[in-house]
């Protein structure tokens, strides 16, 4: 069966979730590091910067795609609405008044 464009939307978004957290998960485990003084503050902070760095990179070019499929899901949806409405505006037309007393 296929998948609905709602459960890849969600899934797509989970694991977008799954890497901003694996992110986390390592600059917990660096101050852990430095707590077992196998790292030092400088070298702390360079590495912490490096992680945002790349961080920073994935998101963006994550978030750009993502951007662009849910504005092409806007202009599609948005057609479909409109349709829709037209239909309405027709029928309501259409339709014999109703006599009020």
């Amino acid at each position: 069966m296929a998948e609905s464009k709602f459960s890849r939307k969600y899934r797509t978004y989970r694991h977008l979730h799954h890497i901003n957290r694996a992110f986390a998960y390592l600059n917990g485990n660096l101050e852990v590091m430095l707590n077992l003084e196998l790292l030092k503050l400088d070298s702390l902070e360079t590495w912490r910067n490096r992680l945002g760095e790349i961080q920073a990179e994935i998101n963006k070019e994550l978030t750009g795609n993502l951007h662009e499929q849910e504005s092409k899901e806007t202009r599609r949806l948005g057609q479909a609405v409109e349709a829709w409405e037209e239909v309405q505006r027709k029928s309501a037309k259409k339709a014999p008044k109703k006599r009020t007393k």
